[in-house]
Parts: C-alpha cells; structure tokens; sequence
C-alpha cells in the first residue's frame, strides 16, 4: 500500500497533537507530584546532572549548548533553592563540580514516582507487545534523527 507525503503528514500531525494532549491531561492530573517553580533549562541542567553524578560547569554548558556564564547562573538560582551543590574540584581547582543536593535528589524520587504511577495506571491497560511496539518504532525514529542531525548539520528547517 503506497501512501502519499501528504498522508504522512496528517497521521504523524495527528500523532503530535495526541501525545502533546495526553503530556497536558497527565500534567494537570499528577500536577501535585511536579515541582512547578523549575523552570526548562534548569529542568534539562538537572537531568544532565542526575544522569551523570556530577558535571562541570563546562561540561553542562557543552551538554546544553549554552555559555558556561549561563550555567554558572542556572546554577546559581538551582543552588539556593538546594537542588544542586557546587564545589571546587580538589584534583583541578579551576573546575566547579555541581552535583544533586537533598532537594534535587528528592525531586527525582518524585519524577519516578510519576513515571511508575503514569506506566501502572495507563501502560498497564496496553498490550505488551504494543508497549514493546511503540518503543521499538520511537527508538528507530530516534537513531534516524540522530544520525541527519549529527550526519548533517547543515540540514535546517527554512
């Protein structure tokens, strides 16, 4: 069965607006579970930062395409809320580490939570070989993504 871009482009829309819809009905119901007062970018510090223990300022910075001035300053507002800790790196002095603190680490026992709620009251309802399905379909999009935009940089949307 041959199919049209224009199809294409109506069920992957489609798809798009499905999942943006059910992403804003899980928020508004298990909105409770989320710390709100983060912001995008402080979010995205904190999971670079939680997925690697620890990071550099430079490293984060290179990790979110952003100035190491504009880490120091995500920093600096995670640091007084106590999400994240940052200290001066004893085998090079002139590198800040940053790492989760109490409230950061707790925020990811609650982001946890959400998921396994989220998986066991929804998920759960599916098929398992749907689930397993939509994973595989996700991450083979994902390598396709991955290897135009690292293949091709030169490649933009105009």
């Amino acid at each position: 069965m041959e199919t049209s871009s224009e199809d294409l482009i109506r069920i992957v829309k489609e798809m798009n607006e499905a999942d943006y819809s059910m992403n804003v009905m899980l928020f508004q119901a298990h909105e409770t579970l989320l710390e709100s007062e983060i912001t995008a970018k402080q979010t995205i510090l904190l999971e670079h930062v939680h997925k690697h223990n620890q990071l550099t300022v430079s490293e984060l910075a290179e990790r979110m395409n952003v100035s190491s001035s504009a880490v120091s300053q995500i920093v600096s507002k995670l640091e007084k809320a106590n999400y994240v800790i940052r200290e001066i790196n004893r085998s090079n002095r002139r590198e800040i580490l940053v790492r989760l603190a109490e409230r950061g680490t707790d925020y990811f026992v609650k982001q946890d939570l959400l998921e396994r709620t989220i998986i066991e009251r929804y998920y759960s309802q599916l098929d398992f070989d749907e689930v397993v399905a939509m994973k595989n379909t996700i991450l083979k999009l994902k390598a396709i993504v991955e290897k135009e935009v690292n293949g091709d940089a030169s490649k933009t949307i105009k």
